[in-house]
């Protein structure tokens, strides 16, 4: 299923890198997204941190930002090639390479002090191999910071997240100029992944656990409509999905 799952990121690669460069235009939305990984890893410059699942790179350009040095990993390709051009629009030079997130053999044991990633494990055909395949790596007293979400799990059809979904359509199209559409095809690939049939993030503090982190910390709705009210309008209805999982070793 990897190879259908990085297909479908290949593919994708060139709308999500518009999503990447409309936040980077942003600095509120910018600042943002560095005082939540600040909130997780701590202040502490010089952290060796593994960006899983990097797509466009945004994560890795950050955190070279704040003084951070990350390595860049992602299933697809595409998203590698639009991260590489990405580093050197923005002046890093950022290791960065095609792979399993959940097989991660070029990465040594007790390795990093930090693993990220955002909006991946919804995608990933094995999450639970890989949560204990993140843990391996980092070192005693890593940190694990997951941004995601309890994506296509019992979607409420109401008429308001209609409406919503389309106001949130147009909004991407004129400021992305992309369309924010998945082929029935896409759905039902999407639909068949693990952690699409379960409730989240129940579902991975059970995992996490179970390989051994510990210190557990979930955030739901991390991204305050008030701080960003463009973004609600375009993705606000997927908050009640989204998490934050801050996880120790």
């Amino acid at each position: 299923m990897l190879k259908e799952i990085s297909k479908y990121w290949n593919s994708s690669s060139g709308s999500y890198d518009k999503v990447v460069q409309t936040q980077f235009r942003s600095q509120r939305m910018v600042n943002l997204w560095k005082s939540l990984l600040v909130e997780g890893m701590g202040g502490r410059p010089g952290q060796k941190v593994l960006d899983v699942g990097t797509g466009p790179g945004f994560f890795s350009i950050l955190l070279s930002q704040m003084g951070h040095k990350p390595t860049a990993v992602d299933a697809s390709s595409g998203m590698i090639e639009r991260a590489t051009g990405n580093f050197r629009h923005f002046g890093y030079e950022v290791p960065a390479y095609v792979g399993d997130a959940a097989d991660l053999q070029a990465e040594a044991d007790n390795s990093f002090d930090a693993v990220v990633c955002r909006d991946v494990v919804w995608t990933l055909p094995e999450p639970q191999k890989a949560y204990a395949e993140w843990y391996r790596i980092l070192k005693p007293g890593g940190v694990l910071i997951v941004f995601d979400g309890n994506y296509m799990y019992k979607e409420s059809r109401s008429l308001l997240r209609r409406l919503w979904y389309a106001l949130s359509w147009v909004l991407i199209l004129v400021t992305e100029q992309r369309v924010r559409k998945r082929s029935q095809e896409d759905r039902s690939l999407l639909s068949g992944l693990p952690f699409v049939r379960v409730l989240r993030p129940e579902a991975d503090e059970e995992v996490l656990k179970h390989v051994g982190f510990t210190a557990l910390d979930v955030r739901r709705n991390f991204i305050p409509a008030l701080a960003l009210p463009l973004h609600h309008l375009k993705y606000g209805h997927q908050n009640v999905n989204r998490f934050m999982i801050i996880a120790k070793k």
